[in-house]
């Protein structure tokens, strides 16, 4: 955007302007919400400097609830974390109990310009309480200046009418049809399961809802479960129908695409103990242009489907 003024009042009127635009910009999480008890991946956007020093630090603190926090590695960026250790032990997942949370990330000793916007990413297991908010208290250093984003609003207050608001993070019914197990960018995943099997192979189905204007692409998929993952499809050879590795699946603007038996679908290969009806595991998609994010599988008997067994929409563990 160009701006032309004319007279001396020019230089006094861009400098309101900038500065009534950067006052606007706060720190937010970006998806700012997830399904209840799902693997959830965000970002806290930065979209300024402190006035116009760059941002060299940025501290958030975890609020009570979060078990499972990961800060995404950023190039020329070091990372701090501080643990805090639990009077009770809490869940943390597949099983297993921990007595120690992250309570603080620290991102430190990058150089972010007051011009330019950049993202530190988190994954995280969203607490099982549809509803409930998260506030992500966040301390921004730059090389001269601090701000301190950790107003939380008050019952009935909006969280807009706030100098310095906290980031926010909303947890949805992850339980009701029609919600998303898991969404990152303009990509929601929808109705997620696998089929219970003793064998070292297995599949993993569900359906992808592209909610922006341009076409998007699953490049991969991972999971801990098994030595190997990839994208497959079905493909008709005379009367035969046999499996082929894709190397991506295209999701089209304002567009879905099923992964379902007998079509596309995410292939498990040498899974490392069998897939038991009953369980879940954690799975991990990357698109082209959303990025990547984890959801949690549900495992549905043999010859089921999510809907049928009352999985529609449900990404989080449930042991």
């Amino acid at each position: 955007m160009t701006f032309k003024f004319h007279g001396g009042a020019s230089a006094a009127f861009l400098s309101a302007l900038l500065l009534s635009h950067t006052a606007g910009a706060h720190v937010v999480a970006d998806p700012a919400e997830g399904a209840a008890g799902s693997y959830f991946r965000t970002a806290l956007r930065v979209g300024h400097g402190c006035g116009t020093s760059p941002t060299t630090a940025l501290k958030v603190l975890l609020p009570e609830g979060l078990t499972i926090v990961r800060p995404q590695a950023k190039p020329g960026w070091q990372i701090e974390i501080e643990n805090t250790k639990l009077a009770q032990p809490v869940d943390a997942g597949h099983g297993r109990k921990t007595d120690t949370v992250t309570s603080t990330i620290t991102w430190r000793g990058g150089n972010l310009p007051n011009e330019q916007f950049d993202e530190f990413g988190l994954s995280l297991k969203l607490p099982e309480q549809a509803g409930k908010q998260l506030w992500l208290k966040v301390i921004q250093t730059c090389a001269s200046g601090e701000l301190r984003w950790e107003q939380i609003p008050a019952a009935g207050q909006n969280a807009h009418a706030l100098e310095r608001p906290a980031a926010l993070i909303r947890i949805a019914d992850g339980n009701t049809g029609g919600k998303a197990a898991a969404s990152i960018g303009m990509m929601r995943i929808e109705q997620p399961f696998a089929r219970a099997t003793p064998a070292k192979m297995g599949g993993a189905f569900m359906t992808l809802v592209n909610t922006g204007a341009g076409s998007d692409k699953l490049l991969k998929a991972a999971s801990p479960v098994a030595e190997s993952v990839e994208l497959h499809t079905h493909i008709k050879e005379g009367d035969v129908m046999r499996m082929r590795a894709v190397p991506h699946i295209e999701i089209a603007g304002q567009g879905r695409t099923a992964l379902e038996p007998g079509s596309y679908h995410v292939m498990l290969i040498g899974l490392k103990q069998p897939l038991k009806e009953g369980a879940s595991f954690p799975l991990t998609l990357t698109f082209e242009q959303a990025g990547s994010v984890t959801l949690n599988v549900p495992v549905v008997k043999p010859g089921g489907s999510a809907e049928a067994d009352g999985h529609a929409g449900h990404g989080g563990h449930k042991h």
